[in-house]
């Protein structure tokens, strides 16, 4: 029951990165085939979630519109025309997902004695273990026709619940995941 109960907390916080980390800035990690040319690309369709893949965590299908539309509207922003999924007039086909692992951070403090004198007693240690979920944003671009991927951003972070609004939050996402895009 209390997996289960912190599954469901880290799915709805993660969809919060796209929602993500708090104050801090997003940042993501991008890497693309320097073979392909991006300058011909004006037409990018979204593919849709892969319902299969099993290291993906669970969203409803609001949580996956609501993603769509952030990443949808920031290529529209940037002057692509985004299309329908599998069109064949498609540049680039895009698609995401979300992967959680669950993580264990331990941390061992040496303090001061209570004694307040210099070697009157014992050091006390101190050992700090926090369990906490580890989140991945992928977003790919796949050439249709070598149905290979020719572009990829991702963005990891530590899921904390925020009390940020979401639909910002999915926008700056959005925006940090096309920074480098297209590549050149």
């Amino acid at each position: 029951m209390r997996t289960s109960l912190l599954g469901a907390a880290a799915i709805a916080t993660w969809l919060s990165l796209l929602t993500a980390c708090g104050s801090t800035p997003i940042e993501a990690v991008s890497d693309f085939n320097h073979q392909f040319d991006f300058s011909g690309v004006r037409q990018i369709a979204l593919q849709p979630v892969d319902r299969a893949d099993a290291n993906a965590i669970k969203v409803s299908d609001m949580q996956i519109n609501r993603i769509n539309r952030a990443l949808s509207d920031e290529l529209s922003r940037r002057g692509y025309q985004m299309l329908d999924a599998n069109s064949p007039e498609a540049d680039l086909l895009m698609t995401w997902h979300l992967v959680t692992e669950e993580r264990t951070d331990v941390r061992s403090y040496n303090s001061m004695s209570y004694y307040n004198c210099w070697r009157c007693g014992p050091n006390v240690s101190d050992v700090s273990v926090r369990q906490y979920t580890q989140g991945t944003f992928i977003v790919d671009m796949i050439d249709p026709a070598s149905n290979r991927s020719v572009w990829r951003s991702i963005i990891q972070s530590r899921l904390e619940a925020q009390p940020q609004p979401a639909e910002e939050r999915r926008r700056e996402a959005a925006q940090a995941i096309f920074a480098d895009f297209p590549p050149g």
